[in-house]
C-alpha cells in the first residue's frame, strides 16, 4: 500500500495547501458522484483528502474497524465482505470506479459492518471522516449529493433482496453475466472478471451451486470456456431472468 499525497496547492499564492495533485483532483471531478458540485466546492471538500494505492488482495479496512474516512474508488475494484463467528465469509458487494463505500458508517461514526479488499490494483480517494461530516453539515450541495447517492444505493439493495427472494440461482447468475455487457441484441462473449468463488458469493450461492447454475444456463445458450462466457441470445437470456421488467 502506498499513500500518494502531494502538498502542492492548486493556487500557490493563496488559499490552503491542497492534499491532491492536480491530476488526481481532475480525476475526482470526472466522477459522476461529484458531477453536480461546482469546481470551487469540490476543491474545498477535498483539501485534506489523499489518494491511496492498493495492490490486489490488500485489505483496506476490517469489519469492526472504526471509520476514519469516506472512501471512493478512483480506479480498480473493491470487494466488500462479511464474516461470521464460525469463520464463514461472503462477498456482499463489488465496487467499481466512481463508487463510494460504507458512507453510512462514516456519517454515523459506527463500526464497519463489512471488510473491504482490493480485488484489483486500485486507487482510493480518502476524505477524512471528521472533515467530511463537518462539510456535510455545512454544505447543502454536498449533503444533497450524499443523500442522492445513499438513496440510490438503498434502492439497489432492495432490488438485490428481491432477487434473492424471487429469482433462482440460475436467474441471478444470468443477471450477473448480463451486467458484464452493454449489448442488448444478438450474441456476445463476456470475460469473468473474478474467480468463480467470488462470483458465487456475489450471486449469493455456494461454489458447488455455481457449477449447477452454469449447467442450467447452458440450456439457455450460455457456454463457459475458462473465464470466457458465450451468450448465444442476449434478449432471450434477459427475458429468462426478467431483466428490465422490474420497477427501478
Amino acid at each position: 500500500m502506498d499513500t500518494n499525497v502531494n502538498q502542492r496547492g492548486l493556487h500557490a499564492s493563496s488559499g490552503p495547501v491542497h492534499g491532491l495533485r492536480p491530476e488526481d483532483l481532475a480525476a475526482v471531478a470526472r466522477l459522476p458522484l461529484f458531477g453536480d458540485l461546482p469546481p470551487s466546492a469540490l476543491s474545498e471538500i477535498t483539501v485534506d483528502a489523499s489518494v491511496v494505492k492498493y495492490a490486489r488482495n490488500d485489505v483496506i479496512f476490517h469489519q469492526g474497524d472504526r471509520p476514519d474516512a469516506l472512501r471512493v474508488v478512483l480506479d480498480g475494484q473493491v470487494g466488500l465482505t462479511g464474516t461470521v463467528t464460525d469463520g464463514g465469509e461472503t462477498m456482499v458487494e463489488i465496487l467499481k470506479a466512481g463508487e463510494m463505500f460504507i458512507a453510512a458508517a462514516v456519517l454515523t461514526e459506527k463500526p464497519f459492518l463489512m471488510s473491504a479488499i482490493a480485488l484489483q490494483p486500485s486507487r482510493i480517494l480518502a476524505l477524512p471522516g471528521e472533515r467530511f461530516r463537518r462539510d456535510v453539515r455545512e454544505r447543502p450541495d454536498l449533503a444533497f449529493v450524499m443523500l442522492t447517492s445513499l438513496s440510490k444505493h438503498f434502492r439497489m439493495l432492495v432490488r438485490e433482496v428481491k432477487d434473492l427472494k424471487l429469482k433462482s440461482a440460475a436467474q441471478r447468475l444470468a443477471l450477473y453475466l448480463l451486467g458484464l455487457t452493454a449489448k442488448r441484441e444478438g450474441s456476445t462473449i463476456v470475460r469473468l472478471p473474478h474467480s468463480k468463488s467470488v462470483i458465487a458469493a456475489r450471486v449469493g450461492i455456494r461454489p458447488e451451486t455455481l457449477s449447477r447454475a452454469f449447467a442450467h444456463l447452458k440450456e439457455r445458450g450460455v457456454v463457459v470456456d475458462g473465464n470466457a462466457v458465450a451468450i448465444a441470445d442476449v434478449p432471450a437470456l434477459r427475458a429468462y431472468c426478467h431483466e428490465g421488467e422490474e420497477i427501478i
